[in-house]
């Protein structure tokens, strides 16, 4: 693409380079890939899913995920999504090794596509969530049962499998089944926070898996309205979650209060924290939105028009989107 139709699709945005505007675009392409896609947090590597070449036997389900690296946007390999759709794609902390998970995990070399010993399955229907402890020796994954309980396990890098006590449906979880939708550790590794499907959110040991607290306006009433997209731990005390109905939620995770709401829109598909920890950024059906979370408050700052279904972030706070349509873009964002 031409810097001049990139520089024209940016002001037909209008984001880049607009006189107070936090989004500078630097790139688009069409026809790359859907969503879900990852960045890894190295930022060289960025993974997209694509849609294989249909067969009569597996034309609804066979996926492919494809890499390329962010420096050419050339492509290094494609692989197969777990289960033939991967809804949970991801990264590893360091960076080298990328997972899908869907029924079972699968998870590759990063740089190779290589596939590496795969050591766990599910426990029926599939793995709903997926989530790595800070450094990435260990992560939590949700397993999902047959009759939509939730199983949570946690399994570290040197020999560690820790089963967690199965999740069934509460009233504060919403409606059933009570599939767990999101996972989230905390910076410091004390808590995992777990959202479900019926909207509930669970602050949980870091080490049992046992809930510490449900968090909730009213007791017995979950706070949100619909699936759970995603759980970011801010800081260690402070904790957000994402519903797909576009309602985002500031909370103190270490009483439970709820400190701020706002809502996004319909069709939230995802949220990245930025480098900083107080600024995030949500993918939804009215476009991009940068939001602000600090005093307590959630404050838009900007909003970038588009139907978004997935964005992802490098720890340099280089910004990746993509469209429902399947409009790849890339972004930088002012610190100010």
């Amino acid at each position: 693409m031409t810097r001049r139709l990139v520089l024209m699709l940016a002001l037909l945005s209008g984001s880049a380079g607009a006189s107070g505007s936090f989004f500078t675009l630097l790139q688009t392409w069409q026809g790359l890939g859907h969503a879900p896609i990852a960045v890894s947090p190295d930022g060289r590597l960025l993974a997209l899913t694509r849609p294989a070449p249909r067969t009569p036997a597996y034309a609804p389900y066979d996926t492919r995920i494809e890499v390329r690296d962010t420096a050419k946007m050339r492509r290094l390999y494609r692989v197969p999504a777990a289960n033939g759709d991967g809804k949970t794609l991801l990264f590893s902390p360091d960076s080298r090794t990328l997972w899908s998970a869907h029924s079972g995990t699968l998870h590759y070399d990063a740089w190779t596509g290589k596939l590496a010993d795969n050591r766990e399955g599910s426990d029926g229907a599939g793995v709903s969530a997926l989530a790595f402890a800070p450094g990435g020796q260990s992560y939590v994954l949700a397993g999902v049962n047959a009759v939509g309980q939730t199983r949570l396990v946690r399994v570290g890098v040197s020999p560690l499998r820790s089963f967690w006590p199965v999740t069934r449906p509460t009233a504060g979880d919403g409606m059933q089944p009570n599939w767990t939708s999101a996972l989230a550790f905390s910076p410091d590794g004390r808590w995992v926070a777990s959202g479900s499907v019926g909207g509930g959110v669970i602050l949980r040991s870091s080490v049992t898996g046992r809930p510490l607290r449900v968090l909730a306006d009213e007791p017995g009433q979950a706070p949100h309205r619909a699936r759970l997209v995603d759980l970011l731990f801010l800081s260690p005390a402070r904790l957000l979650s994402a519903s797909a109905d576009g309602q985002v939620r500031l909370w103190d995770a270490a009483t439970g209060r709820a400190l701020a709401s706002l809502p996004c829109g319909e069709r939230l598909g995802a949220v990245v924290q930025l480098p900083g920890g107080t600024r995030v950024v949500a993918a939804t059906s009215r476009g991009l939105q940068l939001i602000e979370t600090s005093g307590g408050r959630l404050r838009r700052l900007e909003t970038v028009g588009g139907d978004y279904a997935d964005v992802g972030v490098s720890a340099a706070g280089e910004l990746w989107a993509i469209t429902r349509g399947g409009t790849l873009s890339h972004w930088r964002l002012l610190s100010r």
